[in-house]
Formats: structure tokens, C-alpha cells, sequence
């Protein structure tokens, strides 16, 4: 998880420490992570960034949403000058499905998806990555998973485009992939969501 840090002068705390320390949720209730180029990233204030862009009636096919969403998201987020390209398209997509969202159910994004263990599912960095070249199409993992996280392309391979939608700690449709082109984060990564008492800190490092 990017090990981002409190902008407020004289705080040193880490965002990921804020998210599960109870009584701070509220502080970053808009983070959540996007994947970058296939990997997860955390950003910072994206869910106001969408509302803002939607009420400009900005739409997906507009060519000035790559620059816009650079401009507003690098304000509160680092963005690697090389990436920017990248970060756009991530960026761009993820906007495209909040509009879809929007307009399907007619509800935030926030309540898209279900908590695990008190804490909102975008916030948990558990879902797969495929790797193309290893995937041979076969099709085994998308009868496995009824989720929605995976699909198939157009080039008969699979694709992630719900990672969110996966449910914490399944890695079933990884066991079943025999190229092993689907990949998982360790799964002690989950040792940091693990519940605590209302005054104990999160459990980040699994010491005991």
C-alpha cells in the first residue's frame, strides 16, 4: 500500500495508519486505490474530483479529461511526470465507471461495493492482476468467478476490470489458472485490516 503521509504542517502520520485507526476514518473517507499500469495505487480526494467533473458535465470522450484529471488529482497526489500518460488513461477509466455507476443505480460511489470487517472495500488492495503474456484464454477462471472482476478481451485473453468486485482472501480462480497468469498480493497483507479494540493501533506489521 503507498506509504503516503499527511499533508497537515507537523504530522508525520501515514494515510494507510489513519484509514484503520477508528476514529480518523472520516479524515480520508475519499481515498481509495485505482490500478496504475496494473498495479494498485492510492489516491487521495478522487470521489469530489468525479462529482466536480460531472456537475461540469465533462464527459469520458472529452479531450480535455486527461489534462483535467492530472491538474486536480496531482494537487493532492504524487504523479510521476514520466507516468502521466498512464495515470490518465487509469484515471480516465475509473471516471467512466463512476458516470456508469451513476447513472445505473443512481447511487455514490462509496456505496458501491461492501465493507469487509468495517472497512470500505476500496480501501483493501486485495484483487488480481493477469498476466497477459502468460494468459492462454482458456476461459477456466471466468467460470470460476462470478463477480465481475475479470472478463474477456477482445483478443481472446482476460482482463481485470472490477477489482474491487473480488472478495477479500478468494484467490480460487489463481489455483485454477494452469499458465499461472493471474496473480495475488501475499495474503498477509490482510493482517493490517484485521479488527482492533477502540483504542488499540492497527495490527500493520504483524507483531504481536
Amino acid at each position: 500500500m503507498p506509504r503516503l503521509r499527511c499533508r497537515q504542517k507537523h504530522c508525520s502520520t501515514p494515510w494507510h495508519l489513519m484509514i484503520t485507526s477508528g476514529e480518523r476514518l472520516t479524515t480520508v473517507a475519499s481515498y481509495r486505490q485505482i490500478l496504475v499500469d496494473g498495479a494498485p495505487v492510492g489516491i487521495q480526494g478522487l470521489d469530489a474530483i468525479f462529482v466536480a467533473l460531472k456537475k461540469e458535465n465533462i464527459d469520458p470522450q472529452d479531450e480535455r479529461l486527461a489534462q483535467v484529471l492530472i491538474e486536480r488529482v496531482s494537487k493532492g497526489n504524487y504523479i510521476p511526470y514520466g507516468a502521466r500518460d498512464t495515470y490518465a488513461a487509469a484515471l480516465g477509466r475509473e471516471y467512466a465507471a463512476f458516470l456508469a455507476q451513476e447513472g445505473s443505480a443512481g447511487v455514490d460511489r462509496n456505496g458501491r461495493y461492501q465493507n469487509w470487517r468495517g472497512i470500505p472495500r476500496e480501501q483493501i488492495p486485495w484483487f488480481p492482476t493477469v498476466d497477459e503474456d502468460l494468459c492462454n484464454g482458456c476461459g477456466i477462471c471466468l467460470r470460476m468467478c462470478t463477480t465481475g472482476a475479470l472478463v474477456a478481451t477482445d483478443n481472446d485473453k482476460v482482463c481485470v476490470t472490477e477489482p474491487f468486485a473480488c472478495v477479500v482472501g478468494c484467490s480460487l480462480c489463481a489455483s485454477r489458472c494452469k499458465p499461472g497468469a493471474i496473480l495475488f498480493p501475499p495474503r498477509s497483507i490482510l493482517q493490517a485490516y484485521q479488527p482492533a479494540s477502540k483504542h488499540a493501533r492497527p495490527n500493520l506489521f504483524g507483531r504481536r
